[in-house]
């Protein structure tokens, strides 16, 4: 099953390895930027430990333990993440059903279509009762497997005491216990935890991997593919839930403000950007922005490397604007940083109707067709 992992290919060999080799450390760091598939291979990793098949097989995907862990059933696995206070036990039962609820809910989640983001009632950590919980569990005699299991997903939200109490679990593991933590914030975690763990990092995803995940396997036209894998910037949940939401139909209202622009339309703008006087369609106006600096990109792009032009069906688009705005190449990093810095400020609740007509006058100025 490594092989489903893309774009790590010298991280799984290393894994790979140590299964073959039976040299398994206690402890790991998996660290790397958001949506490059740190978690998958942690849980594939798990597998691959206690897989029932032959070393070069393993993980197999099918044996009785692999379905286990893929479906967060073993009992010889304990999976942590950030959740509200949910007031665990040492055997780690929620007793609150609507805390219940919304934990068995991210499991769901998680199994069926783990880029999707999954938001709690609360704010969210990784807090004492859980190490205390994992501390209970891993002193317990292993039920069916070689070792016991614990995958601890987005590290970095250890609040201080848990840190403190999980420092002392590093320090001491028992030998049948192998923890693995996630994160994409190492910096935010102690410099003891991260010393006690074997460091696996992890790269951003290529455009490349991402476009061919989008063509091959769901189904994208190439354009579209280009375009999201251009969003998504190597990370893979962030593209598949580009495509969960529809949000790339963006690409149609980018087209209609780079008309208005290169018209210099004032009223047709206004007309446009009213539906973007409050907060509630700040996503949609964020992909807009996302979209125009693939244009602009584009445009830079024309005049150096044309191979690398990711709306490639709106070439001619592309040239008129380069051909008619021979300066335009002087302004284009200036341009970008621009429209990163209006989506900040759109994440900062500025009002998102004033953004719109910001952009609309910097680019209008820029971009002209006579």
């Amino acid at each position: 099953m490594f092989e489903n992992i893309q774009g790590q290919e010298h991280t799984i060999e290393l894994l790979s390895r140590s299964i073959n080799e039976e040299k398994i450390a206690q402890s790991y760091l998996f660290y790397g930027p958001e949506g490059v598939g740190k978690f998958t291979t942690a849980l594939y990793y798990g597998m691959a430990i206690n897989c029932l098949s032959e070393k070069a097989e393993r993980p197999c995907g099918v044996c009785t333990s692999c379905l286990k862990m893929k479906n967060f059933s073993h009992p010889d696995m304990l999976y942590l993440f950030p959740t509200p206070n949910l007031e665990l036990t040492a055997e780690g039962e929620i007793k609150d059903k609507k805390l219940l609820a919304e934990y068995e809910n991210y499991l769901e989640n998680k199994k069926e279509t783990p880029w999707q983001e999954f938001f709690f009632s609360g704010t969210i950590s990784l807090r004492i009762d859980s190490i205390r919980m994992l501390q209970n569990r891993i002193s317990l005699s292993r039920n069916e497997a070689n070792y016991k299991i614990c995958l601890i997903e987005r590290a970095e939200l250890m609040n201080v005491n848990a840190a403190n109490a999980f420092l002392k679990t590093l320090e001491e593991p028992p030998d049948d216990v192998v923890i693995i933590l996630t994160t994409s914030k190492p910096e935010a975690l102690l410099p003891t935890i991260i010393s006690r763990c074997q460091k696996v990092s992890f790269q951003k995803l290529s455009r490349q991997v991402i476009e061919k995940e989008l063509t091959d396997k769901r189904g994208c036209e190439l354009i579209t593919a280009k375009t999201i894998a251009r969003i998504a910037d190597g990370n893979m949940e962030k593209a598949l839930s580009l495509i969960g939401d529809q949000r790339i139909e963006s690409r149609q209202s980018v087209l209609q403000f780079i008309s208005l622009i290169l018209q210099g339309d004032d009223l047709g703008f206004i007309s446009f950007i009213d539906k973007y006087k409050t907060l509630k369609n700040v996503s949609e106006l964020i992909d807009i922005i996302l979209n125009l600096i693939i244009w602009i990109s584009d445009i830079a792009f024309y005049f150096s490397s044309p191979e690398e032009i990711v709306n490639i069906d709106r070439l001619e688009m592309i040239e008129k604007i380069a051909d008619h705005n021979p300066l335009i190449e002087e302004h284009i990093t200036g341009l970008i940083t621009f429209l990163e810095t209006m989506i900040k400020k759109l994440e900062g609740n500025v009002n998102p109707h004033l953004v719109g007509i910001e952009i609309y006058f910097r680019l209008k100025g820029h971009l002209q067709l006579g």
